[in-house]
């Protein structure tokens, strides 16, 4: 019972990193792609592949960047697979939006 109790936990403090690392993934993203000039479908990859290297355990990883003219939105989801035992199918999804940059 202990250990189902310290897995349990460890997961626990495991997926909070994995949520919070995907945030801010997704936030620098918005960031990236609200520059002027910058090619949306790069950003979507470099989004994938940045996600794939700082959470640990990310799998079927699906971003989009979308841009309406005055806003960029991104969004990321992520099928998360814990140390450990996998007890439920974790999902992590996150979004974020940023004003699109205007020279002056």
């Amino acid at each position: 019972m202990l250990f189902l109790l310290i897995v349990i936990v460890t997961q626990v403090a495991f997926l909070i990193v994995a949520r919070d690392a995907t945030g801010a993934a997704v936030s620098a993203a918005a960031r990236r792609a609200a520059r002027p000039g910058v090619d949306l479908s790069a950003e979507r990859a470099r989004l994938a592949e940045d996600l794939g290297r700082v959470v640990a355990g990310a799998e079927d990883i699906v971003a989009s960047v979308d841009s309406d003219g005055a806003l960029v939105t991104v969004r990321a989801g992520l099928r998360w697979l814990p140390p450990g035992p996998d007890l439920v199918p974790i999902v992590i999804r996150a979004s974020s939006t940023a004003p699109v940059v205007v020279p002056p």
